[in-house]
């Protein structure tokens, strides 16, 4: 199959535009026609023969019904066809581009500053120039999807913490570490819960609902193989998106206080509404080392190093390729200490997180990122296998 990259999910909106622009007409009006001035995740410029009109909207098919050829020659009813000068200028997550013609001219002026780009294309008539735009789109689109991964505190995919590339790291790491894990007996252990999260990042809110699945298989010598499958819908200020990962890991105990953690991963997000598509593939491996415990107080440090890059998504004879690769460190610490006194008749412990978060590779909107929680967990940690190994059972254990 031939590879044919497009603008994720944004092909119709540039479709759409340049299709209006054909009837109507940048070059003559790039230093005159303002950026747009709206506040949402798409903003829109459009100027014709010295008239204005904007828009904006979070859900990309709103702006797509804003900008069809029926409402453009309503808020333009003095243009003419072919002739006319215009300049649509848009923002589309944060990322500027312009589309124009000048007037009597049948060569389409497309410019994405951030990348450089200033490219014209001339077919002798406009439609003509709209089909060259449209192929070079297709050709060069996957810097484009990257640059939206870099401007973008939003995208489902990457760059923020509520991307499915972030969780997949949060993920990988829990697997590692999360104290939970070492609370079960051996044998088969479910998991079925419900978290919300709420992240600011930008001007935006994202809210977060995640349903997370999850599989453990503690073995006897408390070595575990754990299965997650989180399922998440996120708000996006009004937009919808959604993502979910498959997560694979075996946590192997090599000493009384290390265990390592390999792990596997396949993460998939879309959003009509933002505009983004795509899926993710991983392998991280995770260290979980006991720096200090005694009977009241546990201290312990997690280290993980993964790496994670997009596979291409087939539509027909379209390909949307992001071509992200990112190597991601995550470290934290855990202090943890047992409640004096069970409740319902089990045992609890508090659980305090402190962790850090860099990303290295392909530039991304978030390269940092820092976490501080407190959990109140069920369980005792100090009767893992850590703690009870026949090989190193204590006299106080």
């Amino acid at each position: 199959m031939k590879k044919q990259p497009i603008l994720s999910l944004l092909g119709p909106i540039l479709a759409t535009a340049f299709i209006g622009l054909s009837t109507q007409g940048s070059g003559a009006l790039a230093q005159t026609c303002p950026a747009p001035s709206n506040n949402d995740l798409f903003n829109l410029s459009l100027c014709v023969e010295g008239e204005l009109a904007s828009a904006g909207s979070n859900s990309l098919m709103d702006i797509i019904d804003q900008i069809d050829e029926s409402q453009l020659q309503g808020r333009f009813p003095g243009y003419e066809e072919g002739v006319s000068a215009g300049e649509f200028r848009l923002d589309v997550r944060g990322l500027p581009v312009t589309l124009g013609y000048d007037r009597d001219s049948t060569t389409l002026v497309f410019t994405v500053p951030s990348l450089g780009i200033n490219e014209s294309f001339s077919g002798g008539t406009r439609d003509i120039s709209n089909d060259l735009f449209e192929d070079y789109i297709k050709q060069n689109g996957d810097d484009i999807l990257r640059e939206l991964l870099r401007v973008s505190a939003v995208d489902p995919l990457a760059g923020n913490p509520a991307s499915v590339q972030s969780q997949m790291a949060a993920g990988d790491f829990a697997a590692g570490v999360d104290p939970v894990y070492d609370t079960l007996k051996p044998g088969s252990s479910f998991g079925l819960g419900a978290r919300f999260g709420s992240y600011s990042t930008g001007q935006f809110t994202q809210n977060v609902f995640t349903l997370p699945l999850s599989y453990v298989y503690t073995f006897s010598n408390y070595d575990r193989l754990i299965v997650r499958l989180p399922l998440t819908y996120m708000d996006v200020d009004g937009a919808s998106a959604y993502r979910g990962n498959l997560g694979l890991a075996y946590k192997k105990n090599l000493t009384r206080r290390w265990a390592l953690t390999p792990a596997l991963g396949y993460g998939i997000a879309g959003s009509t509404d933002l505009g983004s598509l795509g899926h993710i593939f991983s392998g991280s491996l995770t260290s979980d080392l006991m720096l200090y415990d005694d009977s009241k107080y546990q201290l312990s440090m997690g280290n993980m190093a993964g790496y994670y890059l997009t596979l291409p998504v087939r539509l027909g004879d379209y390909s949307v390729d992001y071509d992200l690769k990112n190597t991601i460190i995550r470290n934290g610490l855990l202090f943890s200490t047992p409640l004096p006194h069970s409740l319902w008749g089990r045992e609890f412990s508090v659980d305090l997180y402190l962790t850090d978060t860099r990303f290295f590779g392909d530039a991304l909107y978030t390269i940092i990122s820092r976490r501080s929680a407190s959990a109140l967990d069920r369980g005792d940690r100090r009767t893992n296998w850590r703690r009870t190994c026949p090989a190193t059972r204590s006299a106080s254990a």
